[in-house]
């Protein structure tokens, strides 16, 4: 079920990039948040630990949104139509980032549920 969320935030993120309201790249999403522009952060899962930090900390010092989303590099560059790896993007839609986060919380809900077995120890 993960999947299908996976594919429905590509399609978001895809949808974000269609109407022009992506920052792509981990510069230029900085930069968006910088000039107040960023509605929310999201950085691929095997982003480099460098990468993570520096999208962090300038989300916590800027007071907005940001996650880490179970998308690839790879895979986040290509649902936006970039031939290479993108790391991090940066949504400028109030709207656009209303309907991402609420696939995210769904995401969340459902990994919470997958944690709450029993495990040995």
């Amino acid at each position: 079920m993960s999947n299908d969320i996976t594919q429905r935030l590509m399609g978001m993120i895809g949808l974000c990039a269609k109407a022009r309201k992506l920052a792509v790249g981990t510069d230029i999403a900085v930069d968006a948040v910088r000039v107040g522009k960023a509605q929310v952060l999201l950085v691929a899962f095997d982003a480099s630990v460098n990468t993570k930090k520096k999208v962090f900390n300038c989300a916590k010092y800027y007071e907005i949104p940001c996650y880490e989303i179970p998308v690839a590099t790879g895979d986040l560059g290509h649902c936006i139509g970039k031939a290479g790896n993108t790391a991090a993007v940066a949504i400028l839609d109030r709207n656009l980032t209303k309907g991402t986060e609420k696939i995210l919380n769904e995401y969340n809900q459902e990994t919470s549920k997958a944690d709450t077995g029993s495990r040995e120890v």
